[in-house]
């Protein structure tokens, strides 16, 4: 009787207990508008809501239960709506928006190997909101209800409440990679964080997202592309890049749309370009596009930064060689500012670093240092060094409005060098040589891009740059009182437009078309001045003038499998009176899941030439390799018109493939170039093997034909890669040896291997590079030549090679971070270059000797740098 009680009672109190809940509750549809919700609540329990229909016509709840109480209403609003149900009373609620805000922040990772991704965008609502800094980290304050989409090139967009961060520490986000999806970019990772390949064969690298490489302490915007397989040095200087075969001064150069004409600091053994405020380089080694002429190898397209208008940034730091600061100012929320210094250390302090690369630069000179120390002890009595290298970098950028941008921006490098030695010299009687260099490039340009509303794209750019080069040698002697003077200069004028636009024809297709002016003036002249008179049969002097005007057009097709490029370049040049036709294509195709092939075609001239003047060997005084390389104009560079340099023409074939598969990456690329009207003026040896002919230089061809071959994996946070290229450069000049001879240049095999491993803060890289040694061709004496007194070795130009080329290279990073009211960063970095001090063969120089029969020019070999450590200690704010 008590049970049977005691259960009536307990499913009455049951049915009272559902009664209750079911009085404030109503039954719902998952995802439903809130104005159904509000009206239901409203009809069923008498609640009164005061709200604006208009505002919340479009606002749906998402519910995970078929019922819902009041209270729980007014959670589900609060969090998943800009709104808040405020209470009046019992059954009278106002609908209002929330204005409450919370702070999130968060460090965007890459998902594998825990890289932090810089430059990742922040988007609410479709906009962009923030950017991550160079530690990945950003920081917000949002509503709780408040979405975040973090975007980034070749990653999966990730999409994240604001109600799910933690309030107590930042969150790490993990993006995961996706590669199938980009429309520009084959693979994002070609070598390592911040190196991807484009559909169009280009690479891009960002030095900002740049990694550890091997070697180096710090990103050399240069000597990082040594790195791609057909890009490399054999004479080891950073910033010299030769690009399958062509040699430095055949790539054009660009710095925000400025051309370059010299790119390195200490004698090419530093890049002159600031790593710290370089945004993006862009490198063609084949199938470039029309818009880029005038030299006939690649193209490294640089620009600067233009992130100006977020925040104040600063940074700098100190290595071995050189010291540096940049500044990052935004003036408006339109409109900032960047300036940025590098300058050389050397004259303040100098150490091992310094010395070995003066090693490298100077050997067999007399502004060698001795590697003993009693030797170097007595020699620095009877020498003085003043070296110094900066350059100084500006820009200004101004969004006017969302369709429009300009952008100025202005570099300036120098390299100074002062030398004295004395100490008698063997051939002459002067006992006190002074060598005074003075080397200048810069310029500025002026960038306006605009967008109209049919999606139709203006670029508009104006440049000027000029290249200055001052070397003076001067000899005396204090007890004769003998002096004479050498003066040699060479400057170019370069300015430029350039005016573009970019019409959509189709979802997929875009048709370019543009003209650029260039004006060009080159000249050289040197002198010699014994006792003060001047030597009239020496003096020279070389100019030349002319403008460039080109129309170009270029069609693109771009769809997830097929990429197109057709191109046609017609440049019109006043100096030789030419006019000259450059087809170009370049085609991509994915003919099966994870592999493509690839091919292009291009014509190419070059009218601007890198020429040798042979000063440092013919001058009274034996001058230092500092100044022979000068720039001449092709055309006529003598007043009687007695010499005419031919603008150097050239023709290339690419045909590659390119699969990726579980993270391995194999790229192989063929290629065949032809070049035709190259001088012989370029070369010592040419110049004495054809010193019987009458003709001042000989006109000849080059062939070069050869592969590259890329594999490379990354297993979670560590990398490896081989890169591996095969070729030949083949020369020919009939009317100085009948058998084609092997380049200056030509290395048939050249190999890299390298690796990159990431410890939580901790970075470790190691290289090894291995090159067949290059070709050389030996002298002989011969008393009956009077002007060189030597001769060729019979067995013909070029037939002898050097040792085989290998090196080891290590370095290691630390970064860090420190968060206090302003977050700021840093890093330590170590680095060794030829680890076990091999000294490899990498040129062949010359100078003159003397012995009993006479005054000759003898041959020697430069080896490379020993092994040379490096550090560098930064600091980000």
């Amino acid at each position: 009787m008590i049970r049977f009680e005691f259960v009536v009672l307990l499913i009455c109190f049951l049915n009272i207990s559902g009664y209750s809940q079911q009085a404030d509750s109503v039954e719902v549809v998952e995802n439903q508008s809130i104005f159904n919700i509000l009206e239901a609540f409203k009809k069923q329990y008498q609640y009164s809501f005061s709200y604006d229909v208009e505002a919340v016509k479009n606002v749906k709840l998402k519910i995970d239960q078929k019922t819902i109480s009041i209270d729980s209403l007014l959670k589900e609003i609060k969090e998943q709506t800009q709104f808040i149900l405020q209470k009046v009373d019992d059954h009278s609620y106002i609908l209002v928006e929330n204005d409450e805000t919370i702070e999130i922040c968060g460090i965007v990772v890459d998902a594998t190997s825990t890289f932090e991704l810089t430059q990742a965008t922040i988007l609410n609502n479709n906009n962009a909101i923030k950017l991550t800094d160079e530690r990945g980290y950003f920081r917000l304050r949002l509503r709780p209800k408040d979405s975040i989409s973090i975007s980034y090139l070749g990653y999966d967009i990730k999409t994240i409440k604001a109600s799910a961060f933690s309030g107590s520490s930042c969150n790490t986000i993990r993006l995961n990679p996706e590669i199938q999806s980009l429309s520009e970019v084959v693979i994002n990772e070609y070598l390592t964080t911040g190196v991807q390949k484009n559909k169009d064969a280009s690479i891009n690298v960002s030095t900002k997202k740049l990694r550890i490489l091997p070697g180096l302490v710090e990103p050399d915007v240069l000597q990082s592309l040594q790195l791609l397989p057909g890009v490399n040095s054999p004479t080891e200087d950073p910033a010299g890049l030769y690009i399958r075969g062509g040699t430095p001064d055949q790539n054009l150069v660009l710095w925000d749309g400025i051309k370059m004409y010299h790119n390195g600091h200490f004698f090419n053994q530093i890049s002159t370009f600031n790593p710290y405020i370089v945004k993006n380089v862009k490198v063609y080694r084949g199938g470039t596009s029309v818009r880029y002429g005038d030299r006939i190898s690649g193209a490294v397209i640089i620009e600067s930064d233009d992130d100006l208008i977020e925040k104040i940034k600063i940074g700098g730091g100190v290595n071995f060689t050189h010291a540096d600061i940049f500044a990052k100012v935004p003036l408006s929320e339109k409109i900032g500012v960047m300036a940025a210094f590098r300058r050389s250390t050397t004259d303040v302090y100098r150490n091992i670093a310094y010395n070995n690369l003066v090693r490298k630069v100077f050997q067999n000179t007399r502004a060698d240092i001795p590697d003993s120390n009693v030797q170097g002890t007595l020699d620095r009595e009877a020498r003085e060094d003043d070296f110094s290298f900066s350059d100084t970098n500006i820009k200004l950028v101004w969004h006017p409005d969302e369709q429009n941008t300009i952008k100025f921006s202005g570099i300036f490098a120098e390299n100074r060098l002062d030398n004295i030695r004395n100490e008698a010299d063997t051939i002459t009687s002067f006992n006190r040589i002074n060598d005074i260099l003075k080397l200048r490039n810069g310029g500025a340009s002026l960038n306006w891009r605009k967008e109209y509303s049919n999606n139709i794209i203006q670029k508009t750019n104006v440049y000027f740059s000029i290249y200055d080069t001052r070397y003076k040698i001067i000899g005396s002697n204090t007890n004769s009182r003998q002096t004479f003077i050498f003066n040699e200069n060479n400057q170019v004028k370069d300015i430029g437009a350039e005016y573009s636009l970019a019409i959509p024809l189709a979802p997929k297709q875009t048709l370019g078309v543009g003209y650029q002016f260039v004006y060009n003036k080159a000249n050289y002249n040197r002198s010699e001045i014994a006792n003060g008179v001047v030597d009239v049969d020496l003096e020279d002097e070389i100019r030349g003038e002319g403008n460039n005007h080109t129309l170009f057009s270029e069609y693109t097709y771009k769809s997830p499998k097929l990429y197109m490029n057709f191109g046609l370049r017609g440049s019109y040049l006043s100096n030789t009176d030419q006019f000259f036709i450059e087809p170009r294509m370049f085609s991509s195709v994915e003919v099966l899941k994870n592999f493509r092939l690839t091919t292009s075609a291009e014509l190419k001239n070059q009218q601007l030439n890198r020429l040798v003047t042979f000063g440092s060997i013919y001058n009274q005084i034996e001058g230092l390799p500092v100044a022979d390389n000068v720039w001449l104009l092709s055309g006529k560079i003598r007043n009687d018109d007695s010499v005419f340099v031919p603008v150097i023409k050239s023709m290339q074939f690419t045909f590659g493939s390119l699969y990726t598969i579980n993270g391995w990456n194999f790229d192989l690329e063929a290629y065949y170039k032809k070049l035709t009207d190259v001088t012989s003026i370029n070369n010592f040896v040419l110049e004495v093997a054809s010193a019987d002919t009458d003709n001042v230089f000989e006109i000849g061809k080059e062939e070069r034909i050869g592969f590259d071959f890329l594999l490379k994996k990354r297993i979670q946070n560590y990398r490896f890669w081989i890169g591996y290229s095969l070729s030949k450069a083949l020369v020919t000049f009939p009317s100085i040896q009948q058998n084609a001879f092997s380049g200056n240049f030509d290395q048939r095999h050249v190999l890299n291997i390298s690796q990159t491993l990431k410890v939580n803060n901790f970075e470790f890289a190691l290289g090894w590079n291995y090159a067949t040694g290059r070709p050389f061709t030996r002298l002989l004496r011969d008393v009956d030549n009077i002007d060189d007194g030597i001769r060729i070795d019979p067995k013909g130009i070029n037939s002898s090679r050097f040792k085989d080329y290998h090196r080891l290279d290590a370095s290691a990073v630390y970064r860090f971070n420190f968060k206090t009211k302003k977050t700021w960063g840093g890093m330590i970095g170590f680095s060794i270059r030829n680890i076990y001090n091999r000294k490899n063969t990498i040129t062949q120089g010359f100078s003159r000797r003397e012995d009993e029969n006479g005054i000759f020019v003898e041959s020697f070999e430069n080896k490379s740098l020993q092994l040379t450590p490096d550090v560098v200690i930064r600091f980000n704010f």
